[in-house]
């Protein structure tokens, strides 16, 4: 999958234009990974395409978990709509190290 492609393509755009615009900003673009900043603290999520599962994995800015997504416009509908405020037990960070208490 291309995200310099998938960006222009109409889904992706108003996925963007309908919760993106003031929530999202894309920070890079590469082949297999984008990087954005969400509001209210911009601090960078990944979207991240695995080509051998054919899916995207979404990761919030402390390394979160907040889910699978098959196109590029669920990703960034989940990414925007997701509660990153705390890092959950359950979902831990993706380094495998707890945060010190």
């Amino acid at each position: 999958m291309n995200f310099h492609y998938e960006l222009h393509r109409r889904p992706t755009r108003r996925a963007l234009a309908r919760c993106g615009c003031r929530q999202l900003h894309i920070l890079d673009v590469r082949a297999h990974e984008l990087t954005a900043a969400r509001a209210p603290e911009w601090e960078a999520c990944r979207i991240r395409y695995y080509p051998a599962v054919g899916r995207m994995s979404i990761c919030g800015p402390a390394g979160q978990y907040i889910g699978w997504a098959d196109t590029l416009a669920a990703a960034i509908e989940l990414l925007a709509h997701a509660d990153t405020s705390q890092v959950l037990p359950e979902n831990g960070l993706l380094n495998g190290k707890e945060p010190l208490q």
